[in-house]
């Protein structure tokens, strides 16, 4: 190659780190990145005491995690995947990552780390799946999205309690699922989850706050440490979880008390 193309493609190349699209790890947040754009209302107010979603588990008697919470003795291998996957979805050929998992039956607005909870584990928070096929695509490999195809999960073999990018301010917790390597997030993102804290381990699906809602959350929510590569046991990826048991303590007034203090 002539000195020239080097050049030229060093170029390209480079253009295209800074700035010319966002690569797998670099998810977008809604746009607005750290501030509020004008016109766009105040994320709403942290639960009051007119919602509770119960009083959590005193930790001396929190029951342990289950063992679909932590890594199998077995690392599983292409055919695992398929014999565990095949009943519940469907194989697609693409030509960025060959073969990829597409889930039967899921509504227009699912998102992945949607369908179960969260426990806290020496791996941090571990996702725990109220599906059959779960306990596979949210702790291997990772999702995309298309227009047209919907989400998609592109197999992987390294364990991790959640392929996720984590967030999280006063009253909320954040996450995201990771693109595979290569993906290049689309401006409109629809992977970030949002729920309040102090039901950050409740069933999921019950507690999602619309997206109205949760994108100001997220712009303003702080990073947690996420899981990039092989994770670690005894790094505790997540929120802290001396924010998630303070948040669970909260007690703050209704608004109809807190108005009449103003």
């Amino acid at each position: 190659m002539s000195k020239m193309k080097i050049v030229l493609t060093s170029v390209v190349a480079l253009s295209f780190a800074l700035g010319g699209g966002r690569r797998a790890l670099g998810q977008p947040l809604p746009s607005g990145q750290d501030q509020l754009p004008p016109g766009t209302p105040a994320p709403p107010p942290p639960p009051d005491e007119d919602w509770d979603p119960g009083a959590p588990a005193p930790e001396a008697n929190a029951p342990p995690p289950p063992p679909s919470a932590g890594p199998p003795a077995q690392q599983p291998n292409q055919q695992t995947f398929q014999q565990e996957l095949s009943p519940y979805g469907h194989w697609e050929q693409t030509p960025e990552y060959g073969m990829v998992w597409i889930p039967n039956g899921v509504p227009p607005d699912w998102q992945p780390y949607t369908d179960g909870h969260w426990v806290e584990t020496a791996w941090g928070w571990s996702f725990v799946s109220a599906v059959p096929w779960g306990a596979v695509v949210f702790h291997y490999g990772r999702w995309g999205f298309r227009a047209g195809l919907g989400w998609y999960w592109v197999p992987g073999y390294t364990w991790a309690p959640a392929w996720v990018s984590w967030r999280y301010a006063a009253g909320y917790v954040c996450w995201s699922p990771f693109g595979p390597p290569g993906y290049v997030y689309p401006r409109a993102w629809p992977g970030w989850v949002v729920v309040p804290s102090r039901a950050f381990t409740r069933p999921i699906r019950t507690h999602i706050v619309p997206w109205p809602h949760a994108g100001p959350v997220v712009r303003v929510a702080r990073p947690a440490v996420s899981v990039v590569a092989t994770p670690r046991r005894g790094t505790f990826y997540g929120p802290p979880r001396e924010f998630v048991r303070q948040e669970a303590r909260v007690v703050r007034p209704p608004p109809h008390m807190a108005r009449r203090r103003r």
